[in-house]
């Protein structure tokens, strides 16, 4: 019995230390044919509140700036960024950091020929106003 207890307590424990885990960004990935070879890739961000994403423009000396790679295809120009933009000036690294709150979609164009589907990453950071998360590089696959 005192060893089913110790079991349980200790489940409990795992359980809710997975608990404290912060995930404040969520992606949805889709592609919108524009031409016979040409897509564009839609990485919609969703952020929950009192969190912001840094801009791909987001410039050096400040937060990391997000960056997507994609692996197959052509990139053509660079990636667009869709949503309200905050730029405010930070007075700690002395640089006008540039960020999204709530949400942002980034829109890259690729040029692809013969290809089921196309697969990248995206990397970012995360920050509210008393933290920020490390970066992280997500791994994504759509289906063309």
């Amino acid at each position: 019995m005192k060893k089913l207890a110790i079991l349980i307590i200790f489940l409990l424990t795992i359980h809710l230390s997975f608990a404290q885990i912060l995930k404040p960004v969520k992606f949805d990935y889709s592609i919108v044919k524009k031409g016979s070879d040409l897509y564009e890739i839609h990485i919609k961000t969703r952020i929950e509140p009192h969190w912001h994403v840094y801009s791909v423009n987001n410039p050096d000396g400040g937060a990391q700036a997000t960056v997507i790679k994609i692996k197959e295809g052509k990139v053509i120009g660079k990636v667009h960024e869709q949503g309200k933009i905050v730029s405010i000036h930070d007075a700690q690294f002395n640089v006008n950091q540039k960020y999204f709150e709530n949400s942002v979609d980034f829109v890259e164009t690729v040029k692809i020929k013969g290809l089921k589907t196309i697969s990248g990453t995206i990397e970012y950071m995360v920050c509210n106003d008393h933290q920020c998360l490390p970066p992280k590089e997500v791994e994504f696959k759509i289906k063309i």
